[in-house]
């Protein structure tokens, strides 16, 4: 079972050494993302802004970004990206053993290197999948790579711990013989259900790290997850969506 999340916007050195953790990994795309990263730096700042759909500010940031780009080495992914989602998977408390594991299920989408394993090296880089580089959709561009390292060794299930942005780019190419298993998680707020992107986030990265520590290998094995007032509602789901609620 493969398990992946959506990358972050924000990104971090890397945290203070410890002995004994796997060494860093190659992302196994590199040389197509080297020749984005060599796109995106023939861009002129202003041309950034329109194509990172954000502010002049940061769009001068992503340009030095992208001059500096140099391909390998770089920080572990999972301690690189530092959203809500990672900060509560917190990656830099997990094991040797867990991190091994985590190499092996989970993995992390990214629109720059594609589909990442957590220890594979990334540089500081601004792009999500929804942008367009000259105007081509970057889904086009990945085509069935995140499919691929889902189902493409075999494996009959994933669990999608991801924005809808990042599990587009998995749903087209599902077989009928796949089973994309979803994580919604839903807040009671005014007498309704609701998504809130800010518990979401968190309760995906504390999913992810739940899968890891537990060394999860089915959905059904999901439905014991309880954090943060988070439980399992069978009523509201079924084989593609676990819904958990809390009612906080």
């Amino acid at each position: 079972m493969k398990v992946f999340l959506s990358p972050a916007k924000n990104m971090r050195a890397m945290p203070a050494a410890r002995p004994g953790l796997p060494a860093a990994t190659a992302p196994r795309y590199l040389y197509k993302t080297e020749g984005l990263a060599l796109a995106l730096r023939a861009k002129a700042p202003y041309a950034l802004e329109s194509i990172l759909q954000t502010s002049p500010a940061i769009a001068l940031r992503a340009a030095a970004l992208y001059q500096d780009w140099r391909g390998e080495g770089g920080v572990p992914a999972i301690f690189a990206y530092d959203g809500l989602a990672y900060k509560y998977l917190e990656a830099e408390t997990l094991s040797a053993d867990d991190l091994r594991f985590a190499q092996d299920n989970l993995r992390l989408f990214s629109a720059l290197y594609g589909p990442l394993r957590p220890l594979d090296a990334i540089q500081p880089y601004r792009l999500e999948l929804a942008h367009k580089i000259d105007g081509k959709s970057l889904y086009d561009f990945w085509g069935r790579a995140f499919y691929d390292d889902l189902f493409g060794a075999g494996e009959g299930v994933a669990v999608n711990l991801a924005s809808n942005e990042y599990s587009k780019a998995v749903r087209p190419h599902l077989r009928s013989d796949d089973r994309l298993v979803t994580c919604e998680f839903l807040t009671y707020r005014k007498g309704k259900l609701r998504c809130l992107a800010t518990a979401a986030k968190m309760a995906r990265g504390r999913m992810a790290r739940y899968i890891i520590q537990n060394r999860i290998e089915s959905p059904e094995q999901l439905t014991f997850f309880d954090w943060n007032d988070f439980r399992y509602e069978q009523s509201l789901s079924d084989n593609q969506t676990l819904t958990f609620i809390t009612r906080a």
